[in-house]
């Protein structure tokens, strides 16, 4: 059922109170605060029929209402403006992405430490997790007899590094022969990240160029990773007991991965825009009075997530601002990484 231009100027004007004061609003105090112009007893009837139809609540007796998760999501599907962020906070932005990164995972860890700072909020950046590209190229470079760096290039132009500790001495001899025998298995087949390393530190590791077996696991890998900022402090206030399932959660990147891209591949959202999912529909216990604001950005033909969750009562509409210009700033700074990339 559609609700008429009146409703949704008052709806629009409680939920803006709320987000910004936490507390009921009457409607002596829409009509002198927003300026509407309607009088008292009249905002009252349309305060009771958005009760009626579910969008607003009493907290007690009194005549103050508060907006409901189907109040709120009509505010941000059909209500909400996303506020343009000022010129300083796009510098800010702008700045922590002018020093040249050439590693994939340096921009998508600087992002989550980005995105809790603005907003105050936890920032979180996932990576996507499929099945990955073909490895087109691997270095290895020596730091010392028991620590060597391995920089991993796949066909998508994913680039990813991967520091490796050995239990036994190797000398840049044994390593440059290493190299010289991955690059060759390159040439005859695929190799998945792990097979890689453990190519590396298997003394055997000529034994890697085996086939697989018959219905054994594909060469691919799920990779997928992510990046977390400020996770405690969104639960400062919690009990430990009820956040323990979430606190949980984070700590397996599997799980994290999966939960996010499922929820947001069923938004089937596009490249550039803002969402927000309720806390409850992510289906965590402790996370319910909390809100997941996002958007996606590319790697190559597959996408990635990023975002803030932070409690339900924010400011969506400043908040959805500086992750639209931040996922902006990503996509430019990953073009450049594929444009190196492919000039390489």
């Amino acid at each position: 059922m559609s609700i008429s231009d009146r409703e949704k100027l008052v709806l629009n004007a409680i939920i803006n109170y709320y987000l910004t004061y936490g507390d009921t609003i009457g409607s002596r105090t829409l009509v002198k605060k927003y300026g509407i112009d309607l009088s008292s007893a009249t905002i009252r009837n349309v305060m009771a029929d958005l009760e009626d139809l579910g969008y607003i609540e009493k907290t007690h007796t009194s005549s103050g209402r508060i907006p409901t998760d189907k109040g709120y999501k009509y505010y941000l599907s059909e209500l909400l403006k996303i506020e343009k962020i000022t010129q300083e906070e796009k510098a800010n932005i702008e700045l922590a992405y002018e020093q040249r990164m050439s590693e994939l995972d340096l921009v998508l860890k600087k992002t989550s430490s980005l995105l809790s700072k603005l907003t105050n909020y936890a920032g979180i950046v996932v990576e996507p997790s499929a099945y990955v590209d073909k490895v087109k190229k691997v270095e290895l470079i020596y730091v010392d007899s028991h620590t060597i760096f391995a920089v991993i290039i796949r066909d998508n132009k994913n680039i990813r590094t991967k520091r490796i500790s050995l239990v036994n001495p190797i000398d840049r001899t044994e390593l440059e022969e290493i190299s010289e025998n991955i690059r060759q298995k390159l040439t005859e087949r695929n190799l998945s990240i792990s097979e890689i390393e453990h190519f590396i530190l298997d003394s055997h590791y000529e034994s890697i160029i085996e086939s697989p077996e018959p219905g054994a696991e594909n060469d691919g890998e799920l990779e997928g990773n992510f990046f977390v900022h400020n996770m405690p402090g969104i639960f400062k206030d919690k009990n430990v007991s009820e956040v323990s399932e979430v606190i949980e959660l984070f700590n397996n990147r599997g799980d994290v991965t999966q939960l996010f891209e499922d929820v947001v591949r069923r938004r089937n959202m596009e490249n550039g825009g803002v969402d927000v999912i309720f806390g409850e529909e992510l289906g965590v216990k402790g996370l319910e009075d909390y809100s997941f604001v996002y958007s996606v950005y590319k790697i190559g033909n597959t996408q990635g997530i990023l975002g803030v969750i932070g409690p339900k009562r924010m400011p969506y509409s400043r908040t959805m601002g500086l992750i639209k210009h931040v996922t902006k700033e990503v996509n430019k700074v990953i073009g450049d990484i594929e444009k190196n990339f492919d000039e390489t």
